[in-house]
């Protein structure tokens, strides 16, 4: 089922509205400064035709909703149904309550508490968390299960998903179906449609650029890898390209204190030469260590060739905490969907913190930053098959909805595949993309679908793998990580 139908499953039938009685107030003094998202109020300003001054008030909501639903899990757990952020509607925040009178007194501490709704609804979290852990026992949620499970907010539902692309052979749906509790009220069952993964010579621009960062670490979501595919006997060896999505760092195990990129797992899934991953022609990759491809487990947790080139790229390095915020306004990468200011420089998103895929806020505003291209655009470069037009760098946009996975409106086309979605406003990380509904390339257009595995969702799978001897998986969230 297309997430569009999902999205409009929500029936008058499952939520009774109702709004917080309070008086008319506007949004209090600014606490985000504008020139930290800039690409965020510029996404808002041309996809909603608001002013800049109303694109900041809704990331201001945005960050006040993280934090009362903070609140909200702590003083209310019992009557708390969720949240999420209504763009097309003005960017009012949706509070969603079995009994409205319990959120009143926290909604009406916010400075912009006019543009907060509550909706009665049937379900508190708790409620489904319980019957999602049942489910989760029941078809077992691991990376091979068939099943997966997912607490949907906007629905008030556990939504149990089948990636029918990993039933074994022989295997009828009709009996593996039956091995979890389908009761209509709280849990509903649809298949997930399986996203089609978007998956050169030195040149020195002055600066980091995702295509051209050699001698300007340190390494960063954003970046280009390359990668050599596997030949045919008597031909010569192609390269692919895939983007660098966050850094990471391993304690205790067999893995203490190593440093690690994490892209995308179907990067690597076709390759086993060992060529290593390059960036601007230097190696600095291993071609895959720890790996899966099985959305939303899409991961390659892959260390760096050697100890000089670990040092080179990251732990000689401050600011590791980061993802290339790199902006089109002019020369070769001139284009108008994300114009964001001076392009002398590129500059660096710190990365704080990571949002896990429960808390991720439908309708928030997030950011990714990407590396696909074309050799009409970047003859100097390897093609990844972005198609003419397509241009690499930052775009921002929303949270469509929540599943398995994390759906956005933030274009991306091959090779942006394992780049980072992060949020300007909370700094946090989110997820990787794996690919799309859809299949595009070239310029970006209206009604862009495409899907990230959640970094809550590939960190836990990571550290509990055998593999990883024991250690746990964290993404660098401070400067000297």
């Amino acid at each position: 089922m297309r997430l569009a139908k999902i999205l409009g499953a929500v029936t008058a039938s499952l939520f009774l509205a109702s709004t917080v009685t309070a008086a008319p107030a506007t949004a209090g003094p600014t606490t985000i400064d504008p020139t930290s998202v800039k690409e965020s109020i510029d996404y808002l300003v041309q996809t909603y035709r608001v002013t800049e001054r109303e694109a900041l008030r809704r990331l201001e909501l945005q960050n006040d909703a993280t934090k009362l639903d903070v609140t909200l899990k702590k003083e209310a757990a019992g009557e708390y149904g969720g949240m999420w952020i209504d763009q097309p509607a003005g960017g009012k925040l949706v509070v969603a309550m079995t009994k409205p009178v319990a959120a009143q007194r926290h909604i009406a501490a916010l400075p912009d508490r006019a543009n907060v709704t509550v909706r009665t609804v049937r379900n508190s979290l708790a409620s489904l968390r319980t019957t999602y852990n049942r489910i989760s026992g029941q078809v077992g949620e691991k990376a091979e299960s068939v099943y997966l499970p997912a607490i949907s907010q906007t629905e008030n539902k556990v939504v149990v998903w089948e990636r029918a692309w990993l039933r074994k052979p022989g295997v009828a749906a009709q009996a593996e179906a039956r091995t979890f509790d389908a009761d209509p009220s709280i849990v509903s069952a649809r298949t997930l449609q399986k996203p089609t993964p978007y998956a050169g010579d030195p040149v020195d621009w002055g600066f980091c650029h995702p295509l051209y960062c050699t001698n300007y670490g340190p390494m960063r979501g954003g970046l280009r890898l390359d990668m050599q595919r596997d030949a045919r006997p008597n031909e010569v060896p192609t390269w692919g390209g895939c983007t660098a999505g966050f850094n990471l760092r391993t304690t205790g195990g067999a893995y203490p204190g190593v440093p690690w990129v994490l892209t995308a797992g179907h990067c690597v899934s076709t390759k086993t030469n060992g060529t290593p991953t390059q960036h601007n022609n230097q190696p600095v990759l291993n071609q895959r260590d720890i790996w899966k491809n099985a959305y939303p487990y899409d991961y390659n947790a892959v260390k760096y060739v050697n100890a000089a080139a670990a040092n080179t790229w990251l732990e000689g390095q401050t600011n590791r905490n980061t993802v290339l915020k790199y902006c089109r306004n002019g020369g070769l990468d001139s284009n108008g969907d994300t114009p964001c200011g001076p392009q002398a420089t590129s500059q660096n998103q710190e990365i704080t913190s990571v949002t896990p895929l429960e808390q991720i806020l439908t309708g928030a505003i997030v950011c990714a930053t990407g590396s696909g291209s074309s050799r009409v655009n970047y003859p100097d470069s390897v093609d990844s098959g972005a198609g003419e037009g397509y241009l690499v760098g930052t775009r921002c946009g929303r949270v469509l909805s929540t599943d398995v996975g994390i759906n956005t409106d933030v274009c991306a086309r091959n090779g942006d595949s394992g780049s980072p979605l992060f949020s300007q406003v909370t700094k946090a990380g989110l997820g990787i993309l794996n690919g799309s509904q859809q299949a595009r390339s070239g310029a970006c257009q209206l009604g862009e679908l495409n899907n990230y595995s959640p970094l809550s969702t590939i960190l836990e799978d990571l550290s509990a793998r055998q593999a990883s001897g024991g250690s746990v998986f964290s993404v660098i969230t401070t400067p000297q990580g």
